[in-house]
């Protein structure tokens, strides 16, 4: 989990902290259940049921002339304002936001999906852009030089297509084609055999799963067969994570300069998966496997450690495999879930003063590759009212080196509460996320109103708790030209002074 954190810190040529967030960290919590057999019965497939809704089962379809009789719509508007409330205070979002999606039901067996969002962020025309990003709190010690040439990229205006596909059943086998979100995994919001769409960290972690995902062209196939479903998938658009935009308040992830990227739309550079799931004595269980590219680069780097001349970078993108398993077993009243991936090839940093063959230089070009397990087990039950869902996750990596900048074991824990409260026509929830090793903590309470059927008011407070990273900086030729040196390496303690209430109000239709 460090290593994911801190390779890009280790290697960034200058003392704005680029970090390579774990891909287990846990986001806002969706449950993901893996799929559903398919039986014969059509009545039992609900996803059928919606898109034949006005058949006749009498006298056939009904006229499909009809366009509109075919055509569903909905979305939301929704406006979302933050205030930080630690120095510099200022509201840092006012961001209204259009949210649409449809389906065309072209037939019983096919239809036509399309959403997207455009959204306009208000607080860049009303407030000083260095005040919203807290450059005046982030970056004091750094000489003024430094911070008025960063760059200043802002979140807005945007307009995307989110999802834009075809959905065809048949009676053994769904295909869908098209801009899509795929999801595997079992656990409430943390990513370990769930890797198959990157991450869009504009908002760090803040937004609802599917909101900081990014969708890709991809193709789906399900396959039902007795009481088990096989899944294959293919995609051929090839996308990595997303940084926040550079000298934002969210800034951290950042691309290493000189960094290619494999073509996209390319063959030989596709990603493919395929996943068995099927149920066992009373448990859902599955099998994955997931060809890939790593969504972070491998930071290759040459170190003279006898000279201060600058580092010589080498960033490019690796393949990994991934072996994956998932499990969900009901236990009376609670649900126990887990998941487990083996990924035998996957790069991580060294210290930038590893040298055991004496030779002046950081040893394998700052970067081993070695066998990891990443496994996961929560619960989901109710208690006073509320439901609950705990859980643990950790990455192991095998054959362990201690020139490793991420330690063998990194464990994170996450809680997530969910409360009706009826008489207030309200719901509070609750995310916890706690990276152990790091020994970091992130809070989210949410209160939501229902003021009307398709009118809520939500607040709610986003809180971090750690040290911020630690570095040694020497000046390199200039002083926009800066080499760091990594002590110490954070996530959440980074956004310290970032904490903040914030407001949603959201009209559905």
């Amino acid at each position: 989990m460090q290593e994911m954190q801190i390779r890009c810190l280790t290697l960034w040529p200058c003392p704005i902290p680029s970090y390579s967030i774990f891909s287990v960290i846990l986001a806002s919590l969706l449950g993901c259940q893996p799929a559903q057999a398919k039986t014969d019965n059509f009545e039992s497939d609900p996803a059928l049921i919606e898109y034949a809704e006005g058949v006749d089962t009498q006298n056939g379809p009904q006229d499909t002339n009809d366009f509109l009789s075919n055509l569903t719509i909905n979305g939301y508007l929704k406006n979302e304002t933050a205030f930080r409330f630690d120095e510099p205070r200022s509201i840092t979002k006012i961001r209204n936001l259009l949210y649409l999606n449809s389906e065309y039901r072209i037939s019983s067996q096919s239809a036509l999906v399309f959403s997207g969002w455009a959204y306009y962020d208000m607080a860049y025309d009303l407030f000083d852009y260095k005040t919203i990003s807290g450059r005046s709190a982030r970056d004091e010690d750094e000489p003024l030089v430094f911070v008025d040439n960063l760059r200043q990229e802002k979140d807005s205006p945007v307009a995307e297509v989110r999802e834009l596909y075809l959905d065809l059943f048949t009676e053994n086998m769904d295909i869908r084609i098209g801009k899509q979100f795929i999801v595997w995994g079992v656990l409430e919001g943390i990513r370990i055999t769930d890797e198959l769409n990157p991450l869009d960290f504009r908002e760090l972690i803040l937004p609802d799963l599917l909101d900081y995902r990014i969708p890709l062209w991809s193709l789906k196939l399900d396959y039902y067969l007795s009481n088990s479903t096989y899944e294959l998938v293919w995609i051929p658009d090839v996308r990595f994570h997303e940084s926040a935009p550079r000298g934002s308040e969210w800034e951290l992830l950042q691309r290493v300069p000189g960094t290619e990227e494999p073509d996209t739309y390319k063959l030989d550079n596709s990603e493919l998966g395929f996943k068995v799931s099927s149920n066992l004595y009373d448990t859902e269980v599955s099998l994955s496997y997931f060809w890939t590219w790593d969504d972070f680069p491998v930071i290759f780097r040459s170190i003279d450690l006898n000279s201060a001349q600058e580092p010589e970078f080498f960033p490019t993108f690796s393949r990994i495999k991934m072996f994956g398993g998932t499990f969900v077993k009901q236990l009376g009243a609670r649900i126990l879930k887990g998941e487990i991936v083996y990924v035998p090839d996957k790069y991580f940093g060294l210290k930038n003063d590893v040298d055991k063959n004496n030779d002046g230089f950081v040893d394998s070009l700052g970067e081993l590759q070695k066998k990891h397990i990443r496994w996961g087990l929560g619960v989901d039950f109710s208690l006073w009212g509320a439901d609950w869902s705990p859980a643990v996750s950790q990455w192991i990596i095998l054959d362990y080196d201690n020139g490793l900048i991420q330690d063998e074991f990194d464990t994170s824990l996450t809680l997530f509460m969910r409360k009706p409260l009826p008489q207030q026509s309200a719901i509070f929830e609750l995310l916890v996320i706690g990276l152990v090793n790091l020994e970091e903590l992130y809070l989210n309470p949410k209160l939501t109103f229902e003021i009307t059927d398709n009118f809520q008011i939500a607040t709610g407070l986003n809180l971090f708790y750690g040290k911020k990273s630690l570095f040694s900086v020497t000046p390199a030729g200039n002083v926009t030209n800066l080499n760091t040196i990594e002590q110490r390496a954070q996530f959440f303690g980074n956004f310290d002074d970032n904490d903040r209430i914030y407001a949603e109000f959201k009209y559905t239709f």
